[in-house]
C-alpha cells in the first residue's frame, strides 16, 4: 500500500483536510492506476510556533514581526 505523509503548519480545518486527503489520493490513484482505497495519506501537523522560515516562525511572521 503505498503512503503519501504530508508535513503541514497547522490552520486547516477538518473539511481542508478532507478534501486534501481525498484530491492527494484522487491524483496518485488515477497517475498510478491504484486502487484509491489501497492509499494511505497521512497529514503531520507542526504548531506554527515550531515550524520557521527565513529565520522566523510562521507564528512570527503571521504577527507581522
Amino acid at each position: 500500500m503505498p503512503l503519501i505523509r504530508v508535513e503541514h503548519a497547522t490552520a486547516q480545518s477538518v473539511e481542508d483536510k478532507r478534501k486534501l486527503i481525498s484530491a492527494m489520493t484522487d491524483a496518485y490513484a488515477s497517475s498510478t492506476g491504484t486502487d484509491p482505497a489501497k492509499v494511505w495519506v497521512v497529514l503531520d501537523e507542526v504548531p506554527r510556533t515550531d515550524w520557521g522560515t527565513g529565520g522566523k516562525t510562521l507564528s512570527d511572521r503571521d504577527a507581522g514581526a
